[in-house]
C-alpha cells in the first residue's frame, strides 16, 4: 500500500532567495541610489575643485524582523504500537509532515502583504514583512525611502495581456536597468495561464505569435516557462502561495511576484530543527520550528501583479 499526500508544496521564493545569517531579531541591509546625470558641459582647464558631494547622503537602512514558525506533532501510545499500512513509524511520519508544513508557512508569509511587527508581549509576536508589503501592496511602508519604492506593478486584473506584462518589465527597466538580467515570475494559476496564452493561436483575435509543432511527439505544448522580451528574460514558475492571508486556504489565482533573485534573501536566526519532548504518558510528542525572515534588498528591484 502507498500513502499519498495530495497538497502543493513547492516553495519557489524560499528556494530562489539568497540565504543569509541573522545575528539578532531585526535584520538590516543598506540601500542607496546613484545621482541623476548632472551637467556634462565639461570642466575648464586648470579649474580647481570647489564643492564636494556626500556620497552617503541618501543611504538608508531597510530592516525586517524574524518570525518564529512552529508546528507541534504527537502520536498516541497506542497509535505508535499499532501497525499501519505504508507507515513504518507514525512518529517519523508526523515529524516529516510537520517539517513540510513549517516550510509552507514560511513561504506563504514571505509571499504575502503582511507587515512586520515587533514582539510586544502575549498575543503580539514578531512578524516578518512579506514581499508584497515591501512592494507597496496596501500602501507603501513608511520606512522605505521614495527612491527605493516599487514602481513596477499591474493591478488591472485579469486576463493580463502581453502589452500589460511588457509595461511592467519596462517600468522595472526604467527604474533600475535590471542589473540582474534574470527575473523570476512566481505566478499563481490564472496569471500563469495568462502568460502561456501569449503564444496561443486564437480564431477571434489577432496574435503576435503562431506556433507550429511536429506531430511526431504526439503532444501539444501550450505553456510558457520562460519569456524573453525587450527588457529581460523572465522565468515563469507556478505557485499558489502569493497573497495569502494567515490561516486562509483561499488561492488568489491572479496574483504574482516578479522577483530579481539578486535582491531578495532569507535571513535565519535558527535553522529548521525538530525537538522531541517528554512523553507524559499519552505518547511521543515534539515540535519543528525555525526562526527566519525576509530580506528585501531594494523594493525597486521587483514587481508584482494583483487582480
Amino acid at each position: 500500500m502507498i500513502l499519498t499526500i495530495l497538497e502543493p508544496e513547492a516553495t519557489p521564493l524560499l528556494s530562489l532567495a539568497k540565504k543569509e545569517k541573522a545575528t539578532g531579531t531585526f535584520h538590516e541591509v543598506q540601500v542607496d541610489e546613484l545621482d541623476n546625470p548632472g551637467t556634462f558641459d565639461g570642466v575648464n582647464e586648470g579649474e580647481d575643485v570647489s564643492s564636494f558631494d556626500n556620497g552617503a547622503a541618501n543611504r538608508t537602512r531597510l530592516g525586517n524582523y524574524i518570525q518564529k514558525y512552529r508546528r507541534a506533532f504527537m502520536t498516541s501510545d497506542i497509535q505508535q504500537l499499532v501497525s499501519t499500512a505504508a507507515v513504518p513509524s507514525e512518529f517519523a511520519y508526523a515529524e516529516g509532515k510537520a517539517v513540510r508544513s513549517v516550510k509552507l508557512d514560511l513561504e506563504a508569509s514571505i509571499c504575502s502583504s503582511q507587515d512586520r511587527q515587533a514582539e510586544a508581549g502575549s498575543g503580539t509576536p514578531y512578524k516578518t514583512r512579506g514581499l508584497l508589503k515591501w512592494l507597496g501592496q496596501g500602501g507603501q511602508p513608511s520606512d522605505v525611502p521614495t527612491f527605493a519604492q516599487n514602481v513596477a506593478n499591474d493591478t488591472n486584473g485579469t486576463p493580463v495581456t502581453e502589452t500589460e506584462f511588457n509595461a511592467v518589465l519596462q517600468e522595472l527597466y526604467e527604474a533600475n536597468g535590471m542589473p540582474g538580467g534574470q527575473l523570476t515570475l512566481i505566478a499563481n494559476p490564472t496569471l500563469k495561464r495568462d502568460i502561456s496564452n501569449f503564444a496561443r493561436t486564437s480564431s477571434t483575435t489577432s496574435n503576435t505569435y503562431s506556433v507550429t509543432q511536429s506531430a511526431e511527439s504526439k503532444k501539444v505544448t501550450l505553456t510558457v516557462n520562460q519569456y524573453e522580451g525587450d527588457f529581460g528574460v523572465v522565468n515563469c514558475v507556478p505557485s499558489v502561495w502569493v497573497n495569502r492571508t494567515s490561516g486562509s486556504s483561499t488561492v488568489d489565482a491572479d496574483a504574482g511576484l516578479l522577483v530579481d533573485p539578486d535582491y531578495v534573501g532569507i535571513f535565519t536566526l535558527k535553522a529548521e530543527s525538530s525537538t522531541e519532548l517528554e512523553d507524559q504518558g499519552g505518547g511521543r510528542r515534539g515540535y519543528v520550528d525555525v526562526l527566519a525572515g525576509l530580506s528585501c534588498h531594494s523594493p525597486k528591484a521587483h514587481g508584482y501583479f494583483i487582480g
